[in-house]
């Protein structure tokens, strides 16, 4: 038999295997619904909890503008790091600058290198640990704090009938710090996205203060305990179900992948917590329907829109599947 026949009908075999077994591509979806509520999702008072994830915030924000769109009663909002300015652009009412934030923003927008950062990498090897030893942070977050005090007014917020909940961590108590309508501020917002190392924390009522994510990525506990009469929570994650990343064989990618993997393990543990201490609840666990392809300091704007757009796409996938 001619051996390139012989291949093809290798390839045909293996390749019908694949395709029975599910094995062919990857397989995602939406973890959303169903619903046993009985009603549709314009006619249930609703929480939406932000996870976070530095440029993954771009998915969250497609998935609360499709919510917002729809006419979905949102009362309740909470978040952590990129999470926190989501939940509070959405308590101002801000559905329209929450698209237009994430379609346009850029890494000049959100953090800079410290010029004396860079000169260390031309110190002496041990020099230079001894100098990143002794620094605040790598990263300047001084564009992003420009950022939101530019584009986000307060004083919507502190009026808003929607409940916000920002987590942050004191970690010299070895505490969480929660902050609502009236408490908030500019400090709290920039203390929500401050990751240990990478940017300083911010001072807030004399206490350093970092991301709220070191003590719960996803905050729909603190959002449920706020005591707001919600029937149900969707908690929004930016890692689609089953996503592998690269392998981590360098110091960067195998930092990334332990924070990954933390972020992913504890927001699924406390949506599960949530559930058994919320029954009156109904919670869901949304998740991409494919990875985004987007790594947390990549804020890159077509990326972002890419994000937003699939954010958007699964939020409307998640409203038929509740009902709607």
């Amino acid at each position: 038999m001619d051996f390139g026949i012989r291949w093809r009908r290798v390839v045909l075999v293996v390749s019908s295997c694949l395709l029975m077994w599910g094995l062919a591509a990857p397989s995602y979806a939406a973890v959303c619904g169903p619903s046993n509520l009985g009603a549709g999702p314009r006619e249930v008072a609703t929480a939406l909890i932000f996870s976070g994830g530095g440029a993954k915030g771009a998915y969250e924000a497609g998935v609360a503008a499709a919510f917002l769109a729809k006419g979905v009663p949102i009362r309740l909002v909470a978040g952590t790091s990129a999470g926190a300015l989501n939940a509070t652009l959405v308590a101002a009412g801000r559905a329209d600058l929450l698209e237009e934030t994430w379609r346009s923003l850029t890494r000049e927008q959100v953090y800079q290198l410290r010029p004396s950062v860079f000169f260390w990498g031309l110190l002496p090897g041990w020099l230079t640990l001894w100098r990143v030893n002794a620094a605040g942070s790598l990263l300047d977050p001084s564009p992003l704090r420009e950022l939101i005090e530019s584009r986000l007014d307060l004083e919507r917020v502190r009026r808003s009938p929607v409940r916000l909940v920002i987590v942050t961590a004191d970690l010299d108590r070895r505490i969480k710090r929660l902050f609502d309508n009236q408490s908030v501020s500019v400090d709290a917002l920039m203390a929500s996205v401050s990751v240990p190392g990478a940017f300083p924390p911010a001072m807030v009522d004399g206490s350093l203060l970092f991301d709220g994510g070191l003590t719960g990525r996803a905050p729909v506990l603190d959002a449920l305990e706020s005591g707001v009469d919600v029937h149900r929570a969707v908690v929004i994650m930016s890692y689609a179900e089953g996503e592998h990343g690269s392998p981590p064989t360098t110091i960067r990618r195998a930092v990334e992948a332990a924070f990954e993997t933390g972020m992913i393990t504890q927001i699924m543990r406390e949506v599960e917590l949530a559930r058994f201490r919320f029954p009156q609840v109904e919670i869901h666990l949304l998740t991409p329907t494919a990875p985004l392809d987007l790594r947390p300091l990549d804020f890159d704007p077509p990326a972002l829109a890419r994000a937003l757009e699939q954010g958007k796409a699964d939020g409307l996938a998640c409203l038929s599947e509740l009902g709607g």
